[in-house]
């Protein structure tokens, strides 16, 4: 039986089993590192079938889960709506969905656009060669997520270094555990402080106006701080990568204008599809997956980067083309009830850093060790550990994407 996750032989495509397996056994049975054995669904159109699917929960305290150990089945992400399913689940959605709507992000945009600013600030203010990551990805990342929730960015040490362990399938159960309490105990002294003080944030109107429980708030709100940094800063630096690695395709970035921005971020979201793992779930029912059946309480994986890499939905696909017109078709943010909530504010995150780094800084370009990527092979998330730039003298002016 195969093992899974595979290794991958160029640091930013995915494993070439995936596309071999996509071919021959698109539903294939696979071992995961624990030991458990899963189903895993290759192919676009049976992946996107499935993510809508109502016998395929995300409970990941059912039996049959197939457990990669990852930070969603660790308390209390295992009880926010991202382990929820059904009712429960909408529910919750639809008490944080209009902080993510669109009317909401674009009132955001001014104070996006004042981060992207800040962080290119300092790194000119800082010493040559630089890390993007350290000094701009995560910087973008979590204030936004800070601006959102209404948590002070003082505290982003503890929420970064504890979210990078997590998601780190190395570290042990115990510290996971550790993690976890850690974040958690940093977001209940917020909940904790808006009872007693409400301000303008997603964790004021939680507390005074949301109707959830303090636990529910604080499980929710757990997730959004993690998971909401922690993609947002690991596509930005694999987005970054690929535009200064490729200059001509970093101009044709700046050129192409908001609109031709955005479709270029679809079509990187696509390109590096950063939940490397999959998506697990697990059957409730009997399903019929092509000329398999998948059995209740059995485990499925949804792997998403060989989705994405499909030739039957996307030409070429493993070719980069930033003008891609079908880009948006993507499954990168998944799809159906548990799409992920913030998908729209971390695609005008992603545009607007982007557009502000390359546009202030267009003698930007990697440093000779960034050629060789150091990628986050152990993690939930793909992303790359470090990435050491130059520059050249920058534009003055400030961000206007």
């Amino acid at each position: 039986m195969n093992r899974y996750p595979a290794e991958r032989s160029c640091p930013l495509r995915p494993p070439p089993e995936y596309a071999r397996w996509r071919e021959e056994a698109p539903v294939t049975p696979v071992v995961l590192p624990g030991g458990r054995p899963a189903w895993l669904v290759t192919r676009y159109d049976d992946v996107r079938r499935l993510l809508r699917h109502p016998a395929l929960s995300s409970d990941s305290t059912h039996p049959g889960y197939p457990a990669f150990g990852s930070a969603v089945e660790v308390p209390p992400l295992s009880r926010s709506l991202i382990g929820l399913d059904g009712a429960a689940h909408e529910r919750l959605r639809r008490v944080l969905g209009a902080e993510f709507s669109v009317p909401a992000v674009a009132r955001m945009q001014p104070e996006l656009d004042r981060i992207v600013d800040r962080a290119v600030d300092g790194l000119l203010a800082g010493p040559v060669p630089a890390d993007l990551v350290e000094r701009f990805a995560l910087p973008v990342a979590s204030r936004t997520i800070c601006h959102v929730i209404g948590l002070g960015y003082e505290s982003h040490e503890v929420f970064e270094h504890n979210t990078h362990v997590l998601t780190d399938g190395t570290r042990s159960a115990g510290q996971k555990a550790a993690a976890s309490a850690a974040i958690t105990a940093l977001v209940a002294d917020l909940v904790g402080d808006r009872r007693r003080r409400a301000r303008d944030d997603l964790a004021s109107r939680l507390v005074t106006t949301g109707g959830l429980t303090d636990e529910e708030v604080v499980d929710n709100l757990v997730l959004l701080v993690a998971a909401g940094h922690d993609t947002s800063a690991n596509m930005l630096a694999l987005s970054a990568w690929t535009l200064l690695d490729d200059p001509a395709a970093g101009a044709d970035f700046l050129a192409a204008g908001p609109q031709g921005q955005q479709n270029a971020v679809e079509e990187l979201l696509r390109f590096h599809s950063i939940i490397q793992l999959g998506l697990a779930r697990v059957a409730t029912a009997d399903i019929e997956v092509g000329d398999r059946i998948v059995r209740a309480g059995e485990g499925v994986v949804l792997g998403l980067p060989a989705a994405n890499a499909d030739p039957r939905r996307f030409t070429e696909p493993d070719t980069l083309d930033l003008a891609r017109a079908d880009a948006r078709r993507h499954l990168a943010f998944g799809f159906g009830p548990h799409q992920c909530l913030g998908h729209y504010l971390a695609r005008t995150t992603l545009r607007t850093a982007l557009a502000g780094l390359l546009g202030r800084l267009p003698g930007l370009r990697l440093a000779d060790e960034a050629r060789a990527p150091q990628i986050k092979d152990s993690m939930d998330f793909h992303g790359l550990h470090r990435l050491p730039v130059h520059w050249e003298t920058p534009v003055e002016g400030r961000n206007t994407a």
